[in-house]
């Protein structure tokens, strides 16, 4: 049975031109079919909110049943941890570049999202990463993410020498530009720059890329979902780390921390449009098939 959505949540770019009209064509329609809006405050602050409710993006994860999200994949990243906090699906409107997670076009808006309220929609679990970083044993940080969690050296451009563990066990010591840990979600970002498989959406796995690895035999690995991926920074490691969640959360990695990474138990809930294929989205997004 499908979900009913009574309570429409609007987030968006607040400083992109095009987010305030697409917003309040948006707020025309929902008007008219009586439902009710609550605003994130970030596009509340850019136009006239009316009579609709204004509350912080936590706030309005919370209230609302749906969150449709106005922007590029970015915008729906940041969103994604507030809303697969309170278990409210997102639906996103295109107004980034390639946007492999928003895939409703601003010209199609208004006729998909008034389908979506008439029940013509499929809801797509999404997988999410938990991340931990451990220092002396203790847990010291913690952060969630869609795409993926990015090992990194701060500041500058140098290697750096860590130790990964697959459910305990040690598959080696690798010296490299950092490391990529990413979801299905994930294998269209950074992974795939990196050289990473593309994983469809339902596949229960995760893939290990390293990057620029200073050796020839380290190759991306797809695992489990289930498993528990384990990375400590070499105690003789000369330079600061980061771990950088979706490229929007850091947490800083010092010589002889530990981070562990698993799927999160709650995945984010993506609504899609019917006409909604992966593969057909792959095929357009990355121009497969076109002649040069």
């Amino acid at each position: 049975m499908q979900r009913s959505f009574s309570t429409i949540g609007l987030v968006g770019k607040s400083a992109d031109s095009r987010t305030a009209p697409l917003v309040a064509t948006l707020l025309d329609a929902l008007r008219r079919r009586g439902a009710d809006v609550v605003l994130e405050q970030g596009i509340g602050g850019c136009m006239d909110p009316g009579d609709f409710q204004v509350t912080s993006l936590d706030e309005m994860a919370e209230s609302a049943d749906l969150v449709v999200v106005i922007g590029g994949d970015g915008t729906l990243l940041a969103t994604a941890r507030a809303a697969a906090l309170h278990d409210t699906p997102m639906l996103g409107i295109n107004l980034g570049r390639l946007g492999f997670l928003v895939d409703v076009l601003p010209d199609q808006a208004v006729v998909e999202l008034n389908a979506v309220l008439d029940g013509a929609y499929e809801l797509e679990p999404r997988a999410m990463l938990d991340a931990t970083l451990f220092r002396e044993g203790s847990p010291i940080q913690q952060g969630v993410a869609l795409n993926d969690a990015v090992l990194h050296v701060q500041n500058v451009v140098r290697v750096i020498e860590f130790d990964t563990f697959i459910d305990g066990l040690d598959v080696g010591r690798l010296r490299a530009d950092g490391l990529i840990v990413a979801t299905p979600t994930g294998s269209t970002a950074y992974s795939l720059s990196a050289g990473g498989p593309i994983l469809t959406p339902d596949l229960d796995a995760m893939i290990i890329v390293p990057i620029c690895p200073h050796s020839l035999n380290h190759r991306p690995l797809v695992v489990s979902g289930s498993a528990v991926i384990e990375i400590r920074l070499s105690s003789g490691s000369r330079s600061p780390a980061q771990v950088a969640l979706d490229g929007q959360q850091n947490l800083d990695f010092a010589a002889g921390d530990s981070l562990r990474i698993q799927r999160r138990p709650q995945p984010l809930m993506l609504l899609h449009p019917r006409n909604h294929h992966f593969l057909r989205m792959l095929r357009s997004k990355l121009r497969w098939g076109e002649h040069p």
